[in-house]
């Protein structure tokens, strides 16, 4: 899995989630895909700061379960279902993506008082 997601490229992955999720809007479709795609973007392009990237990376990760959320609540057309469930199995290769480039820029995930990489407890037995 690991090598997967090794071989993901993050803008390519996002920018395909933006045109999907635009595509999707005029539509009865979760209205917040877009905006948040929109960020991704701009995420993933601002090398310098990594708040931003958590933050979109964090986001991605909860509007999953809102898109379940808001597919169950409300009705779609047949192909607008479909390729909503498309987005929503993209975003999850794009948010092991962008965990990646994460760790790889050196973030921690300070909710959850983690290093980078670094899962070893007491008895030190998982690293990444």
């Amino acid at each position: 899995m690991a090598d997967f997601v090794q071989n993901l490229d993050p803008s390519k992955l996002v920018l395909g989630g933006t045109a999907l999720s635009f595509l999707l809007s005029p539509f009865a479709a979760p209205p917040y895909n877009l905006p948040i795609f929109l960020f991704g973007i701009y995420a993933q392009e601002n090398t310098e700061g990594v708040q931003s990237l958590q933050t979109f990376t964090a986001l991605l990760g909860i509007s999953h379960f809102f898109d379940v959320l808001w597919m169950m609540n409300n009705e779609q057309q047949g192909f607008v279902k479909f390729m909503t469930v498309v987005l929503l199995l993209l975003k999850i290769p794009v948010f092991f993506a962008f965990g990646l480039t994460l760790r790889q820029r050196g973030a921690q995930f300070s909710g959850l008082g983690i290093r980078g990489g670094d899962l070893s407890g007491a008895t030190g037995v998982f690293c990444l």
